[in-house]
């Protein structure tokens, strides 16, 4: 008998066990801030009440409870509570930009007055013509209905004016709010609060939910790159150019993000249309696993990396200007800045075909550029070096003179552009006899190249003046010092720096592939795509930023945010016919982006 009653406690205690294994699973699954890593939201309907016209959106599925449970979770324990305050600065008359000035100007407390009635979706769009407008899902329309309320007595109260209109039977409520050009609010339904900054912005929102036509979602750029997006955990972004597209160049029309999260930071896939005209070819690309990692070294900065250079750099050549938020880009003055930094016919020196990476080096001040590309299969010799394509001949070929070093790494070469006299006349050039080359290398007698007793030169990213005068002749004419750049090939790839020092750097340290922060950052990227692009908000706020980006920037670089970093991998591109009577043609990137925040 006893032995019965012990048989039925062990299987009453085991049934005990697995319930409780049950509730744990589903509370993970649905109540704990895991969730959220799980979640696979629908587009909300919130959506619907962004106007054709808005030229960026943010849409978040999910409260903002849970975002901050999670961001919460996220965070390591000894940065919890500066993470909680930053999280209530932000939502505080403290906070950026419009809802800063909101909270403030109309002595809101958004903990006690707002986050009560907020519900599961929130919509933020940036409209050209009325600025800001906001939309809230409530759970407790009377509570809602009640703090505008009491919001308008404050304003009452101060003495300011409220006016009241009723456009399709919805009650628009405005009042000048101190820091901001205007404020209106409007509770749609019992569902819905409206926010902005003008009248005609609620007026807009409201039009578009009426009639679907008028409403963002309906646009043809929306639904291109949002519907392609399946990863989105947390939410959507979306932004569009409102330039209209060029008959000569590409031209981006709109960028998608689903917006996802994990323990390290934000992830995001991205879909991002392009627009380019009648002929323009783009060659087949398949996705690889990249090898220029390998080559490059562990302390670098920033990175773009792919394949197919030819292509890459005139597509590069005819992407028309942007100014997303305020933010002017423009990669053709990128090229433009290179040529006249370095005066080379890139497009015609580097290889056309194969791997190549363009990255930033720690320097002496401004930081160091490398370029690394893999030589032709066909010309690569077993020394490393390749007997067909050779740089060094074709940067003769432009004009410049090549002067042989030895370093702890081999012999590397530095390419000096010739001066013009003082009489404004060049010197006469070498005239080329039996195939060879009219221009020779020139080497430094003091320099015991050929006894092949190499030169002590620091492998530290050091200022280019110091490194030339360490490693070429004082006085040889024609040649201006320092030398603008160093050049080397090893192992079927060939490096080209800015410095002697960065040069030394990438043939010396250990691969950004074998770095651990580096497998981490790119873990949650796909290993195989079409080429990386990585750096460092820290990097992005040194450059120059027009206001009002220019003071944000200025605040939050030294902070920790500031040392954050990301990556981005190209996953695929497609090439469509653009709609009648467009006959030029529509290209989709998609992608995979990865902010890492811990």
């Amino acid at each position: 008998m006893g032995r019965r009653q012990l048989l039925r406690g062990i299987l009453i205690g085991l049934g005990l066990l697995a319930a409780l294994m049950v509730w744990v699973v589903v509370w993970l699954l649905t109540r704990s801030p895991v969730a959220l890593l799980l979640a696979h939201p629908e587009l909300p309907p919130i959506v619907g009440f962004a106007p054709s016209s808005a030229q960026a959106l943010l849409v978040l599925a999910v409260p903002l409870d849970e975002v901050q449970a999670f961001w919460q979770a996220a965070t390591p324990a000894p940065q919890r509570r500066a993470t909680r305050q930053q999280w209530q600065k932000f939502f505080s008359p403290e906070g950026p930009g419009w809802l800063g000035s909101m909270l403030a100007g109309g002595s809101l407390d958004f903990e006690r007055e707002v986050r009560p009635w907020l519900g599961k979706s929130t919509l933020l769009a940036s409209l050209p013509e009325w600025g800001t407008l906001v939309a809230l899902e409530t759970r407790d329309a009377a509570l809602s209905q009640f703090e505008l309320n009491l919001l308008w007595e404050r304003q009452s109260l101060a003495g300011r004016p409220v006016q009241v209109d009723t456009y399709k039977g919805i009650q628009v409520v405005s009042s000048p709010i101190p820091g901001l050009q205007g404020f209106s609010a409007a509770v749609f339904g019992e569902q819905y609060v409206l926010l902005a900054e003008q009248p005609a912005a609620i007026r807009a929102a409201i039009d578009a939910w009426q009639l679907p036509q008028l409403s963002l979602v309906a646009q043809p750029l929306f639904q291109q790159v949002i519907q392609p997006l399946r990863e989105a955990h947390v939410g959507w972004a979306f932004w569009q150019n409102p330039e209209a597209v060029s008959p000569d160049g590409l031209t981006l029309q709109a960028v998608g993000l689903g917006l996802g999260v994990n323990f390290r930071g934000l992830v995001a896939e991205s879909a991002a249309l392009w627009h380019a005209p009648a002929g323009f070819s783009l060659p087949t690309a398949e996705a690889f696993r990249p090898q220029i990692l390998q080559h490059l070294p562990d302390k670098t900065l920033a990175l773009v990396s792919g394949e197919n250079l030819a292509s890459v750099w005139q597509s590069l050549g005819q992407i028309q200007p942007l100014n997303p938020l305020g933010l002017r880009v423009d990669p053709g003055q990128w090229l433009q800045r290179l040529q006249s930094q370095v005066a080379l016919d890139w497009q015609h020196l580097l290889p056309e075909g194969g791997e190549f990476a363009f990255a930033l080096l720690p320097g002496d001040g401004d930081p160091a550029w490398l370029w690394v590309g893999k030589l032709p299969d066909e010309s690569v010799a077993t020394a490393g070096r390749s007997p067909y394509f050779d740089l060094d001949e074709r940067a003769r070929a432009q004009g410049w003179q090549v002067i042989s070093l030895a370093t702890k790494r081999g012999t590397a070469t530095a390419w000096a552009k010739p001066t013009i006299p003082a009489g404004g006349q060049s010197e006469p050039q070498p005239v080329a006899t039996a195939g060879r080359s009219p221009y020779r290398s020139i080497h430094r007698p003091e320099i015991p190249v050929l006894a092949g007793e190499p030169l002590e030169v620091s492998g530290k990213g050091g200022s280019a003046s110091l490194q030339a005068a360490e490693a070429l002749p004082q006085t040889l004419p024609g040649i201006p010092l320092p030398a603008q750049v160093y050049h080397a090939d090893r192992k079927g790839y060939s490096y080209l720096a800015s410095s002697l020092g960065a040069l030394e750097t990438a043939l010396a340290d250990p691969p950004l592939s074998a770095n651990r922060a580096w497998r981490k950052l790119v873990a949650s990227l796909p290993h195989r795509n079409l080429g990386y692009g990585y750096g460092s908000l820290g990097l992005l706020l040194e450059s120059e930023l027009p206001d009002p980006v220019a003071s944000a920037a200025r605040s939050a670089k030294g902070s920790r945010w500031s040392s954050t970093r990301f990556a981005f991998a190209t996953t695929a591109l497609a090439v469509s016919e653009a709609p009648y009577p467009d006959r030029g043609c529509q290209i989709t990137q998609m992608g995979k982006l990865f902010w890492q925040w811990y």
